[in-house]
C-alpha cells in the first residue's frame, strides 16, 4: 500500500465574509494549486471555522453533490428549494444539486467548525433530477466503541447518508496511544484529514501481522492511502498526548463513468 501525506502548507486556502470564516482546502475549486486536485469522484474538500458570526451568499450549484459536516457550533443552511435549517455538533447537511440549486449557509455561533465535500456522481444523469435537501443531527449516525476508538459512520453502509456518488465516510477518535485499523480494497482510495492529535500510520499485511511503510502523522495533515494488494491495511496508532482525531473518506478510484476536468 501506499501512503501520501500532504502537510497544511501544500494545501489550499480560502476565506468567505471579510476573512470571518477562513477555510484549510485539501482538495482546492479548480484552477487553485494544491497538491491533490482530486480522488476518484471526490471533488472538493474544504475545512473551516469561523472566527465570528459570518455568512456565506446565495450561490449557485448543479449536479454535484455537497456534504456539510459540522464538527463544531451551529450552521444554517437555506436554499432556493425554501429551506432554512440549523445543525449542530456532529450533524450533516446534504444538497444533490440536481438540475440546480441555489443556497446560503451562516455560521451563528463564534467558532463554529465545519466541513465542506463535494462528490461527484454521473453528472449527465444526477444533472437531469430535482435538486434536494436533507439534513441529518448526530443522534441519527451509527457510533461504535472497541479497544480505545470511536467509529462514527457518516455515509454509506449505515449511515443515514446515501448518495449517488460510491463514497464511505466515517469519524474516528483514537485514544491516546491507542490503535485502529481499517481494511482496505484494492482499487479504492482512502483520503483522511487529521483535525485533532497527532499519531502514526502504518501499512499492515493482515495475514501476516507485518507492519511496513510507518509514517507519522501530524495536525492538519491530509493523507491519501491506497492498497497494492489483498489483505492489506491502514493501521493508526495516537500519541500518548492526545487523542487522535480523523475525518476520513474511502471511494473508487474509478467510479465507472467519466469524471468532470477541473
Amino acid at each position: 500500500m501506499s501512503i501520501h501525506i500532504y502537510s497544511v502548507n501544500e494545501q489550499g486556502v480560502g476565506a468567505f465574509d471579510g476573512g470571518k470564516f477562513v477555510e484549510q482546502r485539501a482538495i482546492s475549486f479548480p484552477g487553485e494549486k494544491t497538491a491533490v486536485d482530486r480522488v476518484g469522484p471526490l471533488f472538493y474538500w474544504a475545512w473551516g471555522k469561523a472566527s465570528d458570526v459570518s455568512e456565506i451568499g446565495m450561490h449557485p450549484h448543479k449536479a454535484f453533490e455537497i456534504v456539510t459536516y459540522v464538527i463544531d457550533g451551529l450552521v444554517e443552511h437555506r436554499d432556493s428549494l425554501g429551506s432554512l435549517e440549523t445543525v449542530t455538533n456532529g450533524g450533516a447537511q446534504v444538497i444533490q444539486a440536481g438540475s440546480g440549486i441555489y443556497h446560503a449557509e451562516a455560521f451563528r455561533k463564534a467558532g463554529s467548525e465545519a466541513m465542506q465535500i463535494w462528490f461527484e456522481p454521473h453528472l449527465s444523469e444526477t444533472g437531469k433530477k430535482p435538486a434536494t435537501y436533507h439534513q441529518y443531527q448526530q443522534e441519527l449516525f451509527p457510533v461504535s466503541q472497541a479497544a480505545g476508538a470511536t467509529v462514527k459512520k457518516v455515509i454509506g453502509g449505515e449511515a443515514p447518508i446515501q448518495l449517488d456518488t460510491d463514497a464511505r465516510m466515517y469519524d474516528w477518535e483514537v485514544e491516546p496511544g491507542a490503535s485502529f485499523s481499517y481494511e482496505l480494497e484494492l482499487g479504492r482510495r482512502m483520503a483522511f484529514l487529521v483535525i485533532r492529535g497527532e499519531g502514526v500510520g502504518s501499512v499492515v499485511r493482515q495475514e501476516q501481522g507485518l507492519e511496513q511503510e510507518r509514517k507519522s502523522l501530524s495536525h492538519k495533515d491530509f493523507v491519501v492511502a491506497q492498497a497494492a494488494g489483498e489483505g492489506e491495511a491502514l493501521h493508526l496508532v495516537a500519541g500518548s498526548e492526545q487523542a487522535l482525531r480523523i475525518i476520513a473518506i474511502d471511494v473508487p478510484e474509478d467510479p465507472g463513468y467519466a469524471l468532470y476536468r477541473k
